[in-house]
């Protein structure tokens, strides 16, 4: 038999809503220290969720209160390499999305290509976060 002792992860993705109180900002921290966020910030996507009824200013002021929170750089993106006839495209890595029940493909289409973007595409110096299975509390 084969035991693995490293394995490496592409993407993290930190989902909030509402208020963030205390013992989950302390959660999200430490969850963001044990994977090395400030060596790998181009692998973490950060999502502040449920946003579908708040106006443009609420939803930057919502980003930039989670931002603030959590430690992040508000300002993370990158720029997707062109491929098949397209333009460079930069990707952001913060986000405020909302998806009302019911609502035509149309309306949320923006929000959803944005949130694929962030969650699928790599950064053209892309580098995998290591983890040590010996170090994971979760097996």
């Amino acid at each position: 038999s084969v035991k693995m002792n490293m394995t490496y992860i592409d993407k993290v993705v930190i989902t909030c809503s509402g208020r963030i109180e205390e013992p989950h900002y302390k959660a999200i921290k430490k969850f963001m220290k044990w994977l090395t966020y400030e060596d790998h910030k181009h692998n973490f996507v950060f999502i502040w969720n449920k946003c579908d009824t708040l106006s443009d200013q609420e939803k930057a002021e919502g980003l930039v209160d989670m931002s603030s929170i959590l430690g992040t750089d508000l300002n993370m993106q990158f720029i997707a390499p062109s491929g098949y006839g397209r333009l460079d495209k930069s990707i952001k890595l913060n986000h405020c999305l909302g998806f009302s029940p019911g609502a035509p493909f149309e309306e949320v289409e923006k929000d959803l290509q944005s949130l694929k973007d962030a969650v699928f595409v790599r950064d053209v110096n892309h580098k995998r976060i290591p983890v040590d299975s010996e170090a994971c509390a979760i097996q």
